[in-house]
């Protein structure tokens, strides 16, 4: 059950940067296109699935309490790493919203820019233990329900302060995983 729990924890935390991508189409009045989410989701379970491949054979070069350790110590620096990032950014610049930017989905460069963030936290969670096949369903699924979610709510709400809370959202989640898997699987 645990083990469920982190998936799902990974899933959203490295998923939660497609809200305010999904908002930014839709406050730009454009219509996303299924062909389009698409495309994200695959190249960013794509990438998850190649990086945690990588992780769990670094899994098995390190004795497992070790690597859980290692990995979930990544994850929780991860996590706090990006609520302080979020946290000193937003003193910086109060008046800079992500969903201003203008995405293309059509350029693969976006495309892969969207799906980096899922390097460290697969790396981390594949090394602590977490299931690469899983893990990459569930991060596919999580990419099309963000995607979809962002574009809804801002179609209904057209609050652009939203997409400013998902990245604190997802460096909390991956604090929580990493705490999760240091405690329950070491």
């Amino acid at each position: 059950m645990v083990n469920f729990i982190s998936l799902l924890l990974f899933s959203i935390s490295t998923n939660l940067d497609n809200i305010p991508v999904g908002i930014s189409y839709s406050l730009n009045n454009k219509k996303i296109k299924f062909k389009d989410i698409f495309k994200i989701s695959f190249f960013t379970s794509l990438i998850t699935f190649i990086i945690m491949v990588i992780g769990t054979s670094i899994n098995h070069v390190l004795s497992l309490k070790f690597a859980n350790t290692l990995g979930s110590t990544i994850l929780i620096f991860i996590g706090i790493y990006g609520i302080l990032k979020e946290f000193i950014s937003s003193k910086k610049s109060n008046n800079i919203s992500k969903d201003n930017i203008n995405i293309n989905f059509s350029n693969i460069k976006t495309i892969f820019l969207l799906s980096i963030n899922n390097f460290a936290t697969g790396l981390s969670a594949s090394i602590a233990g977490l299931n690469y096949l899983f893990s990459t369903i569930f991060t596919f699924i999580f990419s099309i329900l963000f995607l979809y979610l962002g574009y809804f709510i801002a179609s209904k709400i057209n609050n652009s302060k939203l997409s400013n809370y998902s990245n604190y959202l997802s460096s909390i989640i991956i604090l929580l995983l990493g705490i999760i898997e240091m405690v329950f699987y070491n």
